[in-house]
């Protein structure tokens, strides 16, 4: 098991990758500014770098779902919900790794009631980090979600546009029905980007995201950080929006940081 990072470079990045705290981006640098928010002694595992989400992303409700007429019930691991999936706190196997990329794998652990694999591929370019997860299943089925949540550190900006926004209850969970969205701040779920969200920090570096994931959480309501999290999903996505995953059919998905000054 490796425990040291794995350091991945390119003319103007430098991607530390911490396999052993759920194979996650610790640090990212670009022309010497540090983008994201660093491990420290006051945050827990959900609050900094950027990790992978699977089997799930975001929030379910009160850690219940059910599937093919079978109720199931995750670990509550923000109470009274489960959030963000089962592998993020987990550590990951190295499979491969190179100076500019890194395979990696993990199961998705006893806390989800179906057998599963994730793997997870980083590579970085000169001005860009490439992301893609594949949650996969050698049974017969079962529902998959999959995203990554960034931390990105202020003093920094997003710009984004979406059609769409998901209503959420008194509980923060979406309810399926969507808005027109309305001014921030957002800790809300949105559809039908009209372009890449930007992130615009003020030494005039600006991180574009794309990923051909369809739904994107955005959380601004902190002083230290913006969260922009690609999502094949809604949150609460086992129960609204399900996604069959079988031994033909794996979930795959893409995340790009590109980077310009």
């Amino acid at each position: 098991m490796t425990r040291q990072p794995i350091i991945l470079t390119g003319e103007n990045i430098r991607c530390a990758i911490d396999p052993q705290n759920g194979g996650r981006v610790s640090s990212l640098t670009a022309h010497g500014r540090e983008l994201l928010v660093t491990q420290s002694s006051e945050t827990n595992l959900q609050q900094w770098g950027l990790y992978p989400m699977a089997p799930y992303a975001g929030r379910v409700r009160n850690g219940k779902f059910n599937f093919n007429s079978q109720n199931h019930q995750l670990e509550m691991n923000l109470p009274p919900h489960a959030i963000h999936g089962t592998v993020f706190d987990r550590p990951f196997r190295v499979v491969e790794s190179s100076p500019t990329s890194v395979t990696m794998q993990i199961d998705l652990g006893p806390q989800f009631n179906f057998y599963g694999e994730v793997i997870q591929m980083i590579t970085v370019e000169d001005n860009a980090v490439n992301f893609q997860l594949e949650l996969s299943t050698s049974n017969e089925k079962m529902p998959g979600q999959v995203g990554w949540h960034p931390w990105f550190a202020r003093p920094c900006r997003i710009e984004t546009a979406f059609k769409k926004m998901y209503v959420r209850d008194k509980f923060g969970i979406p309810t399926g029905a969507t808005i027109n969205p309305p001014a921030p701040p957002y800790d809300d779920c949105f559809t039908d980007s009209q372009h890449a969200p930007k992130i615009v920090f003020d030494d005039a570096i600006t991180v574009t995201i794309d990923s051909d994931c369809s739904h994107w959480v955005i959380y601004d309501q902190t002083n230290h950080a913006i969260c922009v999290e690609p999502q094949s999903g809604p949150p609460d996505g086992f129960n609204l929006e399900p996604f069959v995953i079988t031994p033909t059919t794996p979930l795959t998905k893409f995340m790009r940081l590109s980077v310009a000054k």
